[in-house]
């Protein structure tokens, strides 16, 4: 993957709500993910990993997720 010129290229935290039924939905923020949590239901947990983002969008990360709510 190639990484992106300037700020693309810098590690940041990318959070995400997984659902009861194991649904994804990826979020920019630690508070947009804990402010959607209650609209997934019983059991959605938040987890978050560190990525570098890259040209068109598109992440790596180093380490994979780990749980945090």
């Amino acid at each position: 993957m190639l990484i992106g010129p300037g700020l693309a290229g810098m590690p940041m935290d990318e959070w995400k709500v997984r659902t009861a039924k194991g649904k994804e939905y990826v979020f920019d923020t630690r508070e947009e993910a804990v402010e959607a949590l209650p609209e997934y239901g019983e059991g959605a947990t938040v987890w978050k990993r560190r990525v570098y983002r890259g040209i068109a969008n598109m992440t790596m990360s180093p380490e994979g997720w780990r749980q945090v709510i």
